[in-house]
């Protein structure tokens, strides 16, 4: 199975989103932080479009001010 379709991973990415929007940081706004030259790239991984890789996570958590780790036990959690 496609990581992207795996239910911790999609956990981790609503997580991303929701920390965003609670921030009220916009999708624009993120890709500045990122120095990214557009939001597209932001879309496209809250929409499951494109898959965000381990260094990726990282940056977007320091862009929001986040602990990576709590990410990160959002993957590890056991299914049920």
């Amino acid at each position: 199975m496609k990581t992207i379709f795996d239910p911790n991973y999609r956990k981790l990415i609503g997580w991303l989103t929701a920390e965003r929007k609670f921030q009220k940081i916009t999708q624009p706004q993120l890709a500045e932080k990122l120095s990214l030259p557009n939001h597209t790239y932001i879309s496209k991984i809250e929409t499951f479009e494109r898959k965000l890789d381990v260094s990726e996570f990282v940056r977007f958590c320091e862009a929001l001010e986040l602990d990576p780790h709590e990410g990160i036990d959002i993957l590890i959690k056991k299914r049920p």
